[in-house]
């Protein structure tokens, strides 16, 4: 096998040669290498088959009579495990199959007579590698498309906002491979204007751009650290909503006439069917993103980023519904911020907000990700311990109402602190005989209801403490 440098820019097509006449081998080679082609030789059937299956070849020269393995057997034995690489059989003798029966018999593109010529030979390889380009393009087509009705119902899943971003990456993946990706939001909570930017991209409407997730090498890295070119992509295809093409591929996520985001990945100039393919999958995950941030206003409390209560209420009526299935026990917490009325009166109500949204994230990072916390009204917090006997729930609450009193919140000139009381109550039942007379309504209603009245009672005893109680058979009849 030879390869040949060359300066003329590529053209990204690979051409094996394959013949036993060594002279002409090389007049070939030379002549298609300064067509830009990627040159490959072999002087028989069984090295030609071999380079075929550890190379990507394109087009193969193939000449029709050769010693052992003639080239109709060569055809043959390919098809058999590859059917997308062009043949062109070539003959230098008049006793060999007329070109039309070669065409019907075997599953090839082109017949030419060596004494032809090169300027024919060129016509027909120029024709060759179009069909190439063509057929590998309705394949990239048919097969992405399939790709994207496959993934586009793991888009469409109720699930977190960024669980969803991170799946739209992964599935961009699946359909073009790439290094590293991450894809950048439009942020309207804070206004800039553009000299106060410091290098951050804005939109028209001066809205601040967010990096939501990220892959490979933009992984943990801000704004601000990404290069120059990839932050004007993103800017370009956020303004003119074209997907835009350099080192990098600037995607946007567009819905309806609006550009919700940018997907930026790391990716060589993509074939224009490849392009085509990631447009439409783009469109739906923009359509995923926005129903998701609609799903998210109706139960995620903005403020706190917790369950809204009503939506806390659904959830944890099917975590109810399967712990008397099976029998675990379950903990409700409810917990309340001490004072707080007095913490608003002395550093204002946008203080209260931010000591509720770092209350929010603190028990985000305290607790299991199968843990339900809900904003229950004010300053309420209720928390579901599926699986979580009584014992086990005590423990969580202390620990929480520790996290919380060591917890030192820098506001203005001052640091704010604050402490907790958290009512505990538990279910513990073995016998579930009677789960056929209660409904998970009823014991949603009394576990908050004893939750609710172990936080009275640790605001009575003086606050900052943890006060438990169990519910037992007997209590679940009353209801």
């Amino acid at each position: 096998m030879a390869r040949l440098k060359t300066t003329i820019p590529p053209s990204g097509h690979n051409i094996l040669i394959v013949d036993d006449d060594t002279t002409l081998v090389a007049t070939l080679e030379q002549l298609l290498t300064q067509e830009g082609h990627q040159i490959y030789t072999a002087n028989n059937g069984p090295e030609a088959l071999q380079l075929c299956a550890q190379c990507e070849i394109h087009l193969i020269l193939l000449d029709y009579f050769m010693p052992g393995m003639t080239g109709e057997d060569v055809i043959r034995e390919l098809r058999l495990s590859n059917n997308q690489t062009q043949v062109m059989l070539q003959t230098g003798y008049s006793s060999d199959k007329p070109p039309r029966q070669m065409l019907r018999e075997l599953d090839i593109q082109a017949y030419h007579d060596k004494s032809e010529g090169p300027e024919k030979l060129l016509v027909l390889i120029d024709g060759a590698l179009k069909t190439y380009r063509h057929e590998r393009a309705l394949r990239i087509s048919r097969d992405g498309l399939q790709y994207i009705l496959e993934a586009t119902p793991q888009l469409h899943r109720l699930q977190p906002l960024e669980d969803l971003m991170q799946g739209v990456l992964l599935q961009i993946q699946g359909l073009l491979g790439f290094s590293g990706a991450f894809v950048a939001t439009i942020s309207s909570s804070t206004k800039l204007e553009p000299d106060a930017l410091g290098g951050l991209v804005a939109t028209t409407q001066n809205d601040n751009i967010e990096i939501r997730v990220a892959t490979g090498r933009f992984s943990n890295k801000t704004w601000h650290d990404i290069e120059t070119l990839e932050r004007d992509l993103v800017w370009q295809s956020l303004q003119s909503g074209k997907v835009k093409i350099d080192s990098v591929l600037a995607l946007p996520l567009t819905f309806g006439s609006q550009v919700i985001g940018v997907v930026l990945v790391d990716c060589q100039l993509a074939p224009s069917a490849d392009v085509a393919l990631l447009e439409i999958f783009a469109s739906q995950a923009a359509v995923a993103i926005e129903n998701t941030k609609l799903y998210e206003l109706a139960t995620i409390d903005d403020l706190t980023r917790l369950a809204v209560r009503r939506h806390w209420s659904y959830l944890t009526e099917n975590i109810l519904h399967l712990s008397c299935r099976h029998a675990q026990p379950v903990s409700f917490l409810m917990l309340d911020i001490d004072h707080f009325k007095r913490l608003n009166d002395n550093y204002g109500h946008m203080a209260g907000d931010a000591v509720l949204k770092a209350l929010g994230q603190l028990l985000t990072m305290q607790l299991r990700k199968s843990d339900l916390i809900g904003r229950y009204g004010g300053e309420e917090i209720i928390i579901t311990l599926p699986h979580t006997d009584h014992q086990a729930a005590l423990i969580t609450a202390e620990k929480i109402r520790t996290a919380i009193e060591s917890l030192s919140l820098g506001w203005q000139a001052s640091q704010i602190r604050f402490s907790s009381s958290i009512g505990v109550c538990s279910l513990e039942l073995t016998d579930w005989e009677h789960w056929s007379k209660l409904t998970v309504t009823h014991l949603r209603d009394l576990l908050i209801a004893r939750a609710d009245q172990a936080l009275y009672a640790a605001k009575q005893a003086g606050r900052n403490r943890v006060v438990g109680k169990v519910i037992e058979l007997a209590q679940l009849e009353l209801v």
